[in-house]
């Protein structure tokens, strides 16, 4: 009996490989902090436009210009260092020690470099064109808390007769005198002898920090964020952090943990503005001067940034942000109301009774209100914007040149518009709108063809990366 003969099959050496898919990218998250830079927008245009006679309803306690404006600075910074430190993480995750500081000194050092000299004169300039110069502070009654901020930030630009501030502003117009230079201590005093005004004289006020502020910040942070992490890792091991991490997710406490943690640090600070963040300090030094201060709001942003490099460990829980965005919101603009009506109410009284207390529970509360909104923003774009969206793609690749350069931009809006006397919010709108749309257009036109699109444009590595900090 014959029997067949099967042929040989050799065996494959090699098993066949899955096929990896195209890495995914933290849609919300990205949205999300495009989104913390173009309300920059949209606060400048309603801060701005406090100048040369402030919007509609921008004087008093009740008016809603000034309570959107002061809504939109507890917690829009907040947010930014927040998802800063998310990704500040990963990109700690993907690379080395040395490639991480490498790249993040660059990404954030050579932009910030190169705006001093072009995006703050820019500013500067514009300011001096459109707007009267500061002939210094007239009689009249106190200042309203916007309006003052928006004078002290633009000391060249005069508020309305009823409501110009009466103390010195910094950077105005030629320094004459000691005596001219003389004001009270703190962010708003007029600015004396600087290492900036012995090097570069009147020409000092086109190279300081301005709305820049942010990326001197930034740049400090994520230097020092792996060297405090390290510190705490050692002090409670990183099982137990994680742990108590996600406890604080599931149970939607960290808002409120966070809230906790940063209200000493704003007990510290400088109330300017009532028991609140006031305007970064940082903003009205110039070059070298701001290298050599350490600002007290830059432990309040700080922790922020911490907050959000915590966050990144216990990324498996970031999902439950979208089911508890609806209380988050609630509580933190509750909780925003209540600390503005107890500052308004009782900051002016420190001869009080229990003054002590009640502001720290005036504090506490804009503490909370801060960490829980940015908190509610995050549950918001997780559960409707986690996805591929080409607007807010473009918007995420765009949004630091759009912030980088609307500022000029808002104050020609300004001059546009204000001859129509548009009610506040509509001015608001249409000057935000117009800023956002000419930076997109130099953008497209002066960015994305050239060189400059590695600065200001996407960061591939960011886009390219997996949930789980692979790639």
């Amino acid at each position: 009996m014959q029997t067949e003969q099967l042929p040989d099959i050799a065996p494959d050496p090699q098993p066949p490989q899955p096929v990896r898919l195209p890495p995914p990218r933290y849609y919300a998250l990205d949205s999300v902090r495009a989104t913390a830079m173009l309300l920059g927008v949209v606060y400048h245009s309603l801060l701005f436009g406090m100048m040369g006679g402030p919007a509609p309803g921008a004087s008093g306690l009740g008016d809603p210009a000034r309570w959107v404006q002061e809504w939109l600075h507890s917690f829009r910074m907040p947010l930014f260092f927040l998802i800063s430190g998310f990704f500040g993480q990963m990109m700690f995750k993907k690379y080395a020690r040395r490639e991480y500081f490498r790249r993040r000194w660059s990404r954030i050092g050579i932009p910030l470099a190169l705006g001093l000299v072009t995006f703050v004169p820019a500013y500067v300039l514009t300011r001096d064109l459109t707007t009267p110069r500061f002939a210094g502070p007239p009689p009249g009654p106190p200042a309203s808390a916007p309006a003052l901020r928006a004078q002290a930030e633009h000391p060249r630009l005069l508020a309305s007769k009823s409501d110009r501030p009466r103390i010195p502003m910094p950077g105005g117009p030629p320094r004459a005198t000691p005596a001219a230079r003389s004001g009270p201590p703190g962010p708003f005093a007029a600015p004396g002898d600087s290492i900036a005004e012995h090097l570069m004289g009147r020409y000092a006020r086109f190279f300081q920090l301005h709305h820049l502020w942010f990326l001197w910040y930034l740049l400090i942070f994520v230097t020092a964020a792996p060297l405090v992490v390290g510190l705490l890792a050692w002090l409670l091991p990183r099982p137990v952090a994680e742990n108590m991490g996600r406890r604080l997710m599931r149970y939607g406490l960290a808002p409120l943990a966070l809230g906790i943690a940063i209200t000493p640090l704003l007990m510290l600070m400088p109330g300017m503005f009532g028991w609140s963040l006031g305007l970064c300090p940082a903003i009205f030094r110039g070059f070298p001067d701001f290298l050599l201060h350490i600002d007290p709001d830059m432990g309040f942003y700080f922790l922020f940034f911490l907050a959000g490099w915590w966050l990144f460990s216990v990324r498996q829980e970031l999902p439950r942000l979208s089911d508890t965005w609806i209380l988050n919101a609630v509580v933190g603009f509750a909780a925003f109301v209540a600390a503005t009506l107890l500052s308004a109410t009782y900051s002016p009284q420190p001869d009080l009774p229990y003054y002590g207390l009640i502001r720290m529970t005036g504090c506490l509360l804009y503490c909370v209100g801060s960490a829980a909104t940015s908190f509610a923003f995050l549950g918001v774009f997780m559960r409707f914007l986690d996805r591929p969206i080409f607007a807010w793609r473009y918007l995420a690749d765009t949004a630091l040149w759009v912030y980088l350069i609307h500022q000029p931009l808002v104050l020609i809006g300004l001059a546009i518009v204000r001859p129509w006397n548009f009610v506040w919010w509509l001015q608001m709108a249409v000057v935000s709108l117009l800023a956002v749309v000419a930076a997109l257009a130099m953008y497209e036109l002066l960015v994305r063809p050239t060189m400059l699109v590695r600065l200001f444009g996407p960061t591939k590595s960011l886009a390219s990366q997996r949930p789980d900090g692979t790639t």
